[in-house]
């Protein structure tokens, strides 16, 4: 029995097989409607398409340069290197290097598809003297143009756009190189600072890059990290001052055990960080050199607002490094055989070319995903509208099947995004204007976090400040996709059970017996002796809390009721993890792990505080603190909440996750 389950458990959370693609390098990776798409060295003007990050189709051909600046060998689709992706009002832009002898330059095409067919606005002017582009929209809208410019050294700047085709003034110089650090291994050979790729989280700006030479004959190149509190606040100051991928092989290596006869892997480059399929965990995807430079994926984590790498890993690295974790549901509208199984309907809905139709307009219709009602959520759709000039359409943020809705979308006639919450007899509506020259026949990502009640809404990259105080009465619900008096259509529905919070978004933990806690700017503080739960009862899943304070404290694994749990305490220097709990009102057997300290932290612990994390299987529970497994708890449990606990005084807990891994 022991056997098939360890089989079960391999087969639903396999690792990833790195590498993912072979012989391709210095690739940009942009996700639409469910699917990624990834185009540079190696793809000749042709895209791979994933759904999970792991298994790539392709390359289609999407993409030619047709163009005056890169003439002669430079204009082959081959030249076509470091790419970037970004959808702005409804049209895909794709920026492209041309690295071919002494031409550096960045390219500009646009499209109404990922896959094309593109065209070149200008095909005479481009990005002049640049290589390794990328286009970042802040959650304010405003959009900022991250390049790698050549002094004798390669330097990175950023600068804002007004549009996505045109930068504004301010050219900012952003990192160079670090002399006398690890940066400079490869002196006197280079100095180099490349590959910039930016993202938001935790209200914190992080700027992933390169450093050290490319070339496989030095095999010091590697990732490096800044943070910043804006977009262009990037400087020296803010670097890590260690990289956060290197070789598997280095002694300094931060990650796993590197056991004797592991391949070594090396040279990790091109950066990009991005959300998983589930819409909450973070991915690293690089490419890196084992036996040739090839695409890999490894798990980001946030420690505080620390970033993380878990990597670089094979197949051949011991623990457990599962690939990216599915959604809870998921409908990428590829067929119409079934769609009943899947949603509950009402009206007329129809699957035509990859979407979800509602063709009847003056009517309302309603799709409702068939999963299990939760207080905590992520979902995510692609809106097109094809309507006449009127109509409402988006999703149902939360239903709860008695009195209660929300729903969340665009207003055509009025060209506004608006959000309609029913609590009985009483609606509250709200609207907020769209740009004047929004593009209605384009797509647009529509995404809503449910934090127990607090909903956060995103159309694009666009944070909306829509819902100023969380809905009352606030309880599991379910979602769904709507449309009135409109035909509209919704590429893909992705919905993943589970939350990410941090700071003053912290809410829904309450205290026995259901006093409800709030967490302010350092986070979610409990006394002494005080435990606080959240959340959905689940089969599997992952949990993880960064915990601050000198006092001993931890979490619940597995909390059904006060005669069946686990807890993890830890000492008030984090130098062990402690088992215990009880079994239908019985003790069970204590353990102890001890805590192996990391190499490398960026912030000092009273700082920032230590990461405990774990993952609940079938037949099992993995444990993990500050990034490293310590071991593995044996047995079954049945669905279970999680927990916070302080022990012999105050704790303060910060940037819980907790996803299911369905």
């Amino acid at each position: 029995m022991s056997v098939l389950l360890l089989t079960l458990t391999t087969l639903l959370f396999p690792a990833a097989p790195n590498p993912v693609i072979p012989g391709v390098a210095d690739v940009g990776v942009f996700q639409h409607a469910g699917v990624y798409y990834l185009m540079g060295v190696g793809t000749a003007g042709g895209m791979y398409t994933s759904r999970d990050l792991v298994h790539w189709s392709g390359p289609e051909h999407a993409f030619s340069m047709n163009n005056a600046w890169a003439s002669g060998p430079a204009a082959e689709d081959k030249e076509i290197h470091a790419c970037a992706m970004v959808l702005h009002n409804g049209t895909f832009h794709l920026y492209w290097s041309v690295n071919h002898g002494p031409l550096r330059q960045i390219g500009h095409a646009v499209a109404d598809t990922p896959l094309g067919p593109y065209r070149e606005p200008a095909t005479d002017i481009p990005f002049d003297g640049r290589i390794d582009p990328q286009c970042f929209q802040d959650d304010n809208g405003r959009l900022y143009f991250y390049t790698v410019k050549f002094f004798n050294s390669n330097i990175i700047f950023g600068q804002p756009m007004a549009n996505p085709g045109v930068l504004s003034p301010g050219f900012h110089l952003l990192l160079m190189p670090r002399l006398a650090s690890w940066e400079t291994m490869d002196t006197p050979i280079t100095f180099i600072n490349e590959g910039p790729f930016v993202i938001k989280c935790r209200d914190r700006y992080y700027l992933v890059y390169n450093a050290n030479h490319t070339g496989g004959e030095y095999g010091n190149y590697a990732l490096g990290v800044a943070e910043a509190d804006s977009p262009l606040g990037f400087r020296n100051s803010g670097k890590y001052p260690f990289p956060v991928m290197r070789s598997n092989h280095d002694p300094k290596h931060a990650g796993v055990v590197i056991p004797e006869g592991l391949p070594e892997i090396k040279n990790a480059g091109q950066p990009n960080l991005m959300r998983g399929p589930n819409g909450i965990e973070w991915w690293l995807v690089y490419f890196a050199d084992r036996d040739r430079r090839s695409q890999y994926l490894d798990r980001a984590h946030f420690f505080g607002t620390e970033l993380f790498i878990e990597g670089p890993t094979c197949p051949e690295t011991p623990g457990y490094h599962p690939s990216p974790a599915p959604p809870s549901f998921q409908d990428l509208f590829d067929g119409d055989g079934g769609i009943e199984k899947r949603w509950d309907l009402d009206g007329a809905w129809s699957v035509k070319d990859g979407e979800l139709h509602s063709t009847i307009a003056g009517e309302t219709t309603t799709a409702y995903a068939k999963y299990p009602g939760s207080r905590c959520y992520v979902l995510e759709t692609t809106l097109h509208y094809h309507g006449d000039g009127s109509g409402r359409f988006g999703v149902v943020a939360w239903d709860n099947g008695r009195d209660s809705s929300l729903i969340i979308g665009l207003d055509r006639k009025q060209n506004t995004v608006f959000h309609e919450l029913r609590q009985g007899k009483h609606t509250r509506q709200r609207s907020l204007p769209l740009p004047a020259d929004f593009n209605w026949d384009g797509p647009h990502r529509l995404r809503v976090e449910n934090n127990d009640g607090a909903f956060k809404v995103y159309l694009g990259a666009v944070l909306l400040d829509m819902l100023h105080a969380p809905v009352k009465g606030h309880g599991p619900g379910t979602a769904g996709l709507f449309a009135e008096g409109c035909d509209a259509s919704f590429d893909s529905f992705t919905l993943t059970r589970g939350w990410d919070e941090w700071g003053r978004n912290i809410r829904g933990w309450r205290t026995p017996p259901g006093r409800p806690l709030h967490g302010k700017d350092k986070g979610l503080t409990l006394n002494a002796g005080q435990s606080a739960f959240k959340g959905d009862a689940l089969r599997c899943y992952e949990f993880s809390a960064q915990i601050q304070g000198k006092a001993s404290g931890g979490i619940y694994p597995v909390y059904l009721d006060d005669a069946n749990y686990l807890r993890l305490t830890v000492d008030a220097y984090f130098t062990a993890v402690t088992v215990s709990g009880k079994r239908q009102g019985q003790a069970v057997e204590k353990r102890t792990f001890p805590v192996r300290p990391r190499i490398h932290r960026a912030y000092d612990a009273s700082e920032n505080g230590n990461n405990l994390r774990i993952v609940k299987l079938e037949d099992k529970i993995i444990l993990f603190a500050e990034g490293l497994e310590l071991g593995e708890i044996p047995g079954r449990w049945p669905d279970a909440r999680v927990g916070l606990f302080a022990g012999d005084g105050p704790c303060t807990f910060n940037g819980m996750m907790v996803y299911e891994l369905a």
